[in-house]
């Protein structure tokens, strides 16, 4: 198998590909894990061993949460649910249950209570990792959206900006580099692949046929976390990466040898906070309708012969996106609903925008990018 063919594999199960994609200066805070290991409870990436037993971070939040608030839950299937990494928000008895017999202990849960003040990080992940406002275990999207909030809240561990809690979202800023652009690829790159392994056509797919899929649905998955977070930054000259590196309309970190460098950026990063960023922030888009443009982008037609949604599915997956904006925009639902769907075209011309970016000199060109990503965005 060449390096190509094993690259979906690798960002799946190598955190140290994310924290080997950083310069050497910056300070990277990574999972205490090696590359061979799996969640016991789930099979998700190992975030640490803190209970006694190898668990995602997904699963520890849930396990403290629920030891700590003492919840009772109950199994509407005899307790014999099966929990992986894509089912295991649907049953929470069978996944404490799951918890206990793989060994997690309470006891440790106690301990480091009282050993003081916890981490402000840890605090702020799992305020982002809560269930509250998930859609109902029954829904398409439940497990989706909470993937995402695990997602977002991991994106702080790799950054190196002093975000205690998310009541600060526009203290300075640092600009981003190259290695901060290699990094957010190579994360969006991982971050999009979890998503795709939630659908059984995606999961089926080889790994050539994975990284064809994810030479375009990766950017897209880039564009819209970025465009979240530019959305929420009152700075409206610049563009947020996931690391919380900004780039800015007027001026890069780096210098350039050409004028007509610098402005081929400054152009680029107007075009994505004008077409994404803009709308995002007029929107006031929701994580629940990030869900809903990934899903939809993962798949969009142009992999009809790959990814697809059964007709059932695709019906549930938007009358769930209906209510959910019928329910909070009670005024406007339904012009919201067709706006935000319009989005997904716009998200498409980013994509095109950012492979034409990588041919044009300057910190976006392809020579500027790590072996391993090039050949993804050229497969």
């Amino acid at each position: 198998m060449n390096s190509l063919t094993s690259f979906v594999s690798y960002l799946h199960t190598d955190d140290n590909f994310i924290e080997m994609s950083l310069s050497p200066s910056t300070t990277v805070s990574t999972p205490s894990s090696t590359p061979s290991e799996a969640c016991a409870v789930c099979s998700d990436t190992v975030h640490s061993h803190q209970f006694g037993v190898p668990a995602c971070l997904g699963c520890i939040v849930f396990f403290r949460r629920t030891v700590i608030n003492k919840v009772q839950y109950k199994c509407w299937k005899q307790g014999r649910c099966l929990i992986t990494f894509a089912s295991r928000c649907s049953c929470r008895a069978c996944r404490l249950r799951k918890c206990f017999h793989v060994g997690m202990k309470p006891a440790a849960i106690q301990q480091r209570d009282r050993l003081g003040p916890r981490n402000p990080k840890v605090i702020f992940e799992e305020q982002m990792i809560q269930d509250k406002d998930i859609p109902t275990s029954s829904s398409l999207l439940s497990p989706l959206v909470h993937l995402q909030r695990v997602q977002r809240a991991l994106h702080v561990n790799y950054s190196n900006h002093p975000i205690k809690n998310r009541n600060q979202p526009n203290a300075p800023r640092k600009p981003a580099g190259r290695a901060d652009i290699n990094f957010s690829l190579k994360l969006a790159f991982k971050n999009a692949d979890e998503w795709g392994n939630h659908f059984e056509t995606y999961r089926k797919l080889n790994r050539e046929e994975k990284n064809s899929v994810l030479s375009e649905y990766g950017i897209a998955f880039l564009l819209i976390d970025q465009a979240f977070q530019t959305s929420r930054f009152k700075n409206d000259n610049v563009w947020l990466l996931q690391n919380g590196k900004i780039l800015n309309s007027d001026k890069f970190q780096e210098d350039e040898e050409q004028s007509s460098k610098a402005e081929n950026n400054s152009d680029f990063i107007k075009e994505l906070i004008e077409c994404l960023g803009n709308p995002f922030r007029n929107l006031e888009i929701d994580e629940f309708e990030c869900a809903i443009l990934k899903t939809m982008l993962l798949l969009t037609p142009s992999f009809a012969d790959r990814v697809f949604l059964k007709n059932s599915t695709r019906g549930q997956l938007l009358e769930e996106f209906m209510a959910h904006t019928n329910q909070n925009h009670q005024e406007d639902g339904v012009q919201r609903f067709g706006e935000i769907i319009l989005l997904i075209g716009a998200i498409r011309c980013a994509v095109k925008s950012f492979y034409n970016q990588t041919r044009i000199p300057g910190v976006f060109h392809l020579t500027k990018l790590d072996l391993c990503l090039r050949k993804m965005l050229l497969s």
